[in-house]
């Protein structure tokens, strides 16, 4: 027995209702958490994957994929360690599934980057003693939020993101800037204050 029109029309319309809310509806970005060693020479990361395989890479001079070199590499699952494979260029591979994957990767000059094959909603934590919100020395990837946490650290945090630069500085560096900063400055006051005098007397 066929289904009325009126019925036949209100599944229609109740499927395509359906279809745009899962279109409409944006993908869950996956987490990472990164955060840099106190020595400011490597980072520690945790992220989640889905899926059956993961690369690990950074963008290279002309943005190519270079394969990243992590250490301590573990594949978490709810039930504990799960074996992974490597199949080289930085990928590795394991069963389907909903993992953590922990890692640690160097910083070379202060210098972080964490590359994603997807967005992911990514936090960095600074420890103490190192800072990114000065834009002459420090430089975070655009859509940054910046605060301050327990202890001086420091967290940078962006909400879906495939690509993330943070370039940290010391107290030190900061220093520096400020007395070579006050140095210029001092000279060029030196070097400009008796040609504006000779200009007014010649104005006179």
């Amino acid at each position: 027995m066929r289904a009325p029109h009126r019925d036949r029309r209100g599944s229609a319309l109740a499927a395509l209702c359906l279809a745009l809310i899962l279109i409409a509806a944006p993908a869950t970005a996956q987490e990472a958490a990164v955060r840099v060693l106190p020595n400011g020479t490597a980072y520690e990361a945790s992220i989640t994957v889905t899926g059956s395989e993961h690369t690990f890479w950074t963008p290279g001079m002309l943005g190519e994929r270079v394969p990243l070199q992590v250490e301590g590499l573990e594949v978490l699952g709810p039930a504990g360690p799960v074996e992974y494979q490597d199949a080289g260029r930085g990928v590795i591979t394991f069963p389907e599934g909903n993992y953590t994957i922990t890692y640690r990767a160097p910083v070379r000059d202060n210098r972080l980057v964490a590359a994603f094959d997807t967005p992911y909603a990514v936090t960095v934590d600074l420890p103490g003693g190192f800072d990114v919100r000065n834009p002459l020395i420090g430089m975070v990837s655009p859509g940054a939020v910046i605060s301050t946490g327990p202890n001086g650290t420091t967290e940078v945090a962006w909400d879906g993101i495939r690509v993330v630069e943070v370039r940290f500085y010391t107290p030190d560096r900061e220093i520096l800037l400020t007395t070579f900063g006050t140095i210029w400055v001092a000279v060029a006051l030196v070097l400009i204050l008796p040609l504006v005098i000779s200009r007014r007397k010649e104005g006179e």
